[in-house]
């Protein structure tokens, strides 16, 4: 993980390079300039019109990257963390940047087995910054979910487990990708999520969000003893709730 540290710290000094690149050249300068507007006129002015506000953020992000793009700094620090990975002997550093190219449905399972809770006057759960994640390669006893990560996606399957007759509790917070919960029939299901940009789909319904959040019940939550609060918190992504 060092490695992957240099690696994100030397394109970090390169965007910086370009940024200040494009700063000079009056052109790529009014180019990144009008990339932004566009982002920022398609969130404000097409909050509501779907279609429009993607066009939106593809154009904007295309006139965003190009200048980079024409620019030295962002290819030397695109140079030097692929030098940092080549010559790095921590075959870690490569499963972390193959990850983030897998397909798309290669992704976080988190299985979970329920048994009498056992109290634990510690324990700590170290999470990938970035990547697919397989946490328990054999079903474990349940205990409240607290997961984070940087990009990558992420399904929780509660369909292997007895969950208690109380609120059970699952707290994500991520900054890109795709969440995927699926719950057993007959749970309740509360969900709290914000998202800077993203969508939200809960009971057959989608929800667009942009730098808002949400707060929403089944219908047979409040007759259910077994019930799941999930609190989530994405910069850019999907969240699934799927009764299963």
């Amino acid at each position: 993980m060092k490695n992957i540290k240099k690696m994100l710290i030397v394109l970090l000094l390169g965007t910086m390079i370009s940024a200040i690149e494009i700063t000079t050249r009056m052109g790529l300068f009014i180019i990144f300039a009008l990339g932004v507007a566009t982002i920022v006129s398609s969130l404000v002015l097409f909050k509501n019109v779907k279609f429009m506000k993607n066009m939106g953020l593809c154009f904007g992000s295309l006139f965003m990257i190009l200048p980079l793009l024409s620019t030295a700094g962002i290819w030397l620090g695109m140079i030097g963390a692929l030098l940092i990975l080549l010559f790095s002997h921590d075959s870690s550093s490569f499963s972390v940047v193959t990850t983030i190219f897998q397909r798309k449905d290669q992704q976080e399972y988190i299985f979970v087995n329920s048994r009498e809770e056992e109290i634990d006057s510690e324990k700590i759960k170290r999470f990938d910054w970035i990547g697919s994640q397989i946490i328990g390669n054999e079903p474990y006893e349940w205990n409240d979910i607290n997961a984070g990560q940087l990009v990558g996606d992420t399904i929780i399957d509660l369909g292997n487990t007895i969950l208690p007759a109380k609120e059970n509790v699952i707290v994500i917070r991520k900054g890109f990708g795709r969440v995927r919960i699926l719950v057993p029939y007959g749970v309740g299901v509360m969900i709290h999520h914000h998202s800077f940009a993203g969508e939200l789909e809960f009971e057959k319904q989608s929800y667009t969000l942009s730098n808002e959040s949400i707060q929403l019940y089944s219908e047979d939550y409040q007759r259910t003893s077994k019930r799941v609060k999930i609190y989530t918190t994405i910069v850019a992504g999907k969240i699934e709730v799927i009764e299963a």
